[in-house]
């Protein structure tokens, strides 16, 4: 039996869905790359920049200039962590707090157009599968990290 490659579509869903996404949130100052962040921090408010890199599996230096552009934007603050002074912890301004919504309202917006015209089932069988290919695809990861070691 031949596979078709899921590479393939994933890949270009991820392209699209950035184009709509940065699209909707130029007008805030916000592109792709930060709302993932920002919408953790809300969800995590007093975590430390350390602790969203692991969250959301994303590299310290790809974290650090997130965290920078949503301070500079004035949609995060950091507050030095009074138990270790080496880590700072992320917290909403005001700005952040208004903006949320509206980010949650672009992002359910996005996800009821991915999946236009499947059905319930459908949808989550596709959740089911994408949490499987992603548990799939960090186990190759952490192999691969371990190998390096």
């Amino acid at each position: 039996m031949q596979y078709e490659s899921f590479g393939k579509y994933i890949s270009a869903i991820y392209r699209h869905q950035q184009i709509v996404i940065n699209n909707q949130l130029n007008p805030y100052g916000i592109g792709s790359g930060q709302y993932i962040f920002l919408i953790n921090i809300h969800k995590h408010e007093g975590m430390s920049q350390k602790e969203l890199s692991n969250l959301i599996t994303i590299d310290k230096t790809t974290t650090a200039k997130a965290v920078k552009k949503l301070e500079d934007e004035g949609y995060i603050y950091r507050e030095q962590d009074e138990e270790d002074k080496r880590y700072h912890k992320l917290y909403l301004t005001q700005k952040g707090k208004d903006f949320i919504p509206t980010l949650k309202k672009i992002l359910r917006s996005n996800t009821e157009t991915l999946s236009s015209g499947m059905s319930d089932k459908q949808h989550d069988l596709t959740i089911e599968s994408l949490k499987l290919m992603l548990e799939n695809v960090c186990k190759s990861v952490d192999d691969l990290r371990k190998k390096e070691e």
